[in-house]
């Protein structure tokens, strides 16, 4: 055996070679300002350290590009992402995209939230038609049939990008009702400075919980985020990242 041969039958042995060698840039679309889920500024949250844990391992390279849910939709048709987060079949089959879902890779738990002084007594999504009530883009397509129908009915229903401005325009009194993600809602709640926000509240558990996952443009890269996926789950690693993040 010759002395490049060595060299090249040892170069192939490396799993240093064997992560560069197969490497696949993903480009992953993911939201705006969604903490804890999403952290642009860090590249990090809940959703991005999922995907990353998952694929890094295999040799693919996570590429995170981070705006609004509408045109997150649109650059996927467009094929200018690979993978899109924050996807389910409501939302898939509601903005006509096709591709691959994952399975459940996290669950968001939208609340109404609203201040406890107003005493509101919500039992329904229905009820929400009756009041004033911020929530987020595309929302009504996310929410399944109920929730739309409960937003054509309501004449004073919005959705803004910046979950931030819900919870200010709540603790103002320029809305009556807010509908986030709970741990959002704490998260910005602790984080918003410039307002009093001691004020008490009430929840209400209206819209259960909503399982979420990614959307791939490749089957074989769905097939094998699914199974990294449950071996983060089995080894602990799952937990690790959520608790980075929920503690």
């Amino acid at each position: 055996m010759t002395l490049n041969t060595i060299i090249i039958a040892t170069l192939l042995m490396s799993p240093f070679v064997s992560a560069t060698t197969t490497q696949q840039k993903l480009v992953v679309g993911f939201g705006e300002k969604l903490p804890p889920f999403v952290f642009p500024q860090s590249n990090s949250g809940l959703t991005v350290d999922i995907i990353t844990a998952a694929l890094t391992p295999l040799g693919y390279k996570i590429e995170a590009l981070y705006y609004p849910y509408t045109r997150r939709a649109k650059d996927y048709k467009k094929d200018k992402i690979d993978v899109v987060a924050d996807i389910n079949l409501n939302t898939a089959n509601g903005n006509l995209l096709k591709g691959y879902l994952s399975s459940e890779s996290y669950v968001y738990e939208n609340v109404a939230v609203a201040l406890s002084k107003n005493n509101f007594n919500l039992s329904k999504i229905a009820d929400l038609k009756n009041y004033s009530l911020l929530s987020w883009p595309s929302a009504a397509i996310h929410l399944g049939d109920e929730y739309a129908n409960m937003v054509k009915a309501n004449p004073r229903y919005n959705e803004i990008h910046d979950q931030s401005l819900q919870v200010k325009f709540l603790y103002l009194n320029k809305v009556d009702v807010i509908q986030m993600d709970k741990q959002s809602f704490n998260y910005f709640r602790a984080n918003i400075k410039d307002i009093d926000t001691t004020q008490k509240i009430d929840r209400f558990a209206l819209f259960g919980k909503s399982p979420n996952g990614y959307l791939f443009k490749s089957k074989k890269v769905r097939d094998d985020f699914n199974v990294q996926l449950k071996k983060l789950k089995e080894s602990g690693e799952y937990k690790q990242i959520f608790d980075k993040y929920l503690e």
